[in-house]
């Protein structure tokens, strides 16, 4: 090492950091107005912001400041190892043959040409990445059972009930998301992602249902709201989840596929209330319910010369366990399986590019 390259280290080690510092302050302030959006919601009352309603928005900023300490620290990088005997494992079974080749091919030209060594050099150097994303679009509640204990006398189980997302009302179905990529893992990362979806049971449906409700046994078939007024998850059914990513870098300069796992949270707003019970019998509280589990797919496309903002769009499928507690007492059991389309637009900052 000459003695210019000694000179530099000190500039560029603080440049470095500098870097690092503004993605951590970025995450941070994301963080913040996610929190300052939850406890000033206008449909929020004193008697709402309750540990749950707490948890919901510190979670949020907790996973956001994780995510910056191991991009500041750097603990993710050990894992290269890890993925290198995954991804060998994988070679030998042909499970994921895919994954082995991909990202040994030639970078396409936004023309459709092979891109030049230097701009292979470019991505190279541009090294590890954080990127942050906001998204909306649709979101899809399937059919389910629900099953609610009360005291009094009440056990009933509720077959096929159907929901529906209203998407588009407020509050909209919308997500925030951010994600690490290591150059050392080969197209894997990580990323933590917090969906607010919504669900609320149709009103005017006829369920099957079968138990007793107050004691007395009810009827085989029977229209929803001869027990519930509401049974609503409307101010979120909210996902926190942390994901492993696969991205097919190589395909093109400015596309890419990308597919992943995750387990986490859920935290929904309950909103519920039996049919003829007083208002002060309503249950309307974030609660943390049970755990979630996540699967997506999608494509990432990058916009401009200098690639640091993408759009992409997905399909997501969440299944959640959701047992909730009743004001007064009793639980409201349900699995749900929601679908999800999100549509979004990222910013991507490379840490320690020349």
């Amino acid at each position: 090492m000459n003695q210019a390259s000694l000179q530099n280290m000190p500039i560029r080690f603080w440049a470095r950091r500098v870097r690092l510092l503004s993605v951590a302050a970025s995450l941070g302030a994301v963080g913040a107005l996610a929190a300052t959006f939850l406890f000033t919601h206008p449909d929020l009352s004193p008697q709402l912001i309750g540990p749950f309603t707490a948890i919901h928005g510190l979670l949020a900023c907790g996973a956001l400041a994780t995510v910056s300490y191991l991009a500041l620290m750097g603990v993710l990088w050990p894992l290269a190892q890890v993925m290198a005997a995954v991804e060998a494992i994988a070679r030998m079974t042909g499970v994921a043959s895919l994954a082995a080749i991909l990202p040994f091919a030639q970078v396409a030209g936004p023309g459709g040409g092979v891109a030049s060594s230097s701009q292979g050099g470019e991505a190279a150097r541009a090294g590890h990445e954080v990127q942050l994303g906001f998204y909306a679009g649709f979101n899809r509640t399937m059919p389910n059972k629900v099953h609610m204990v009360q005291p009094g006398g009440t056990d009933l189980t509720f077959t096929d009930v159907k929901w529906i997302g209203e998407s588009f009302r407020p509050e909209p179905y919308w997500g925030l998301r951010a994600s690490y990529w290591n150059p050392k893992l080969r197209g894997l990362g990580f990323m933590f992602d917090y969906s607010h979806a919504k669900a609320s049971a149709l009103k005017t449906q006829q369920v099957k249902q079968s138990g007793k409700r107050d004691g007395v046994e009810v009827p085989p078939v029977e229209p929803f709201n001869k027990t519930f007024r509401k049974l609503e998850f409307t101010h979120g059914l909210n996902f926190f989840t942390l994901n492993a990513l696969y991205k097919a870098r190589g395909l093109h300069a400015r596309f890419a596929p990308y597919a992943g796992v995750g387990i986490g949270l859920s935290v929904p707003h309950v909103d519920t209330r039996r049919a003829g019970a007083p208002i002060e019998s309503r249950t309307y509280v974030h609660q943390i319910t049970g755990l979630t589990f996540q699967a997506l797919g999608g494509i990432e496309w990058r916009l401009g010369k200098t690639g640091r903002v993408s759009s992409f769009a997905e399909y997501k499928l969440n299944h959640s366990s959701n047992h909730a507690k009743l004001n007064g007492g009793g639980t409201i059991d349900t699995d749900m399986w929601t679908h999800q389309i999100p549509v979004g637009i990222s910013y991507h900052r490379a840490l320690g590019a020349k």
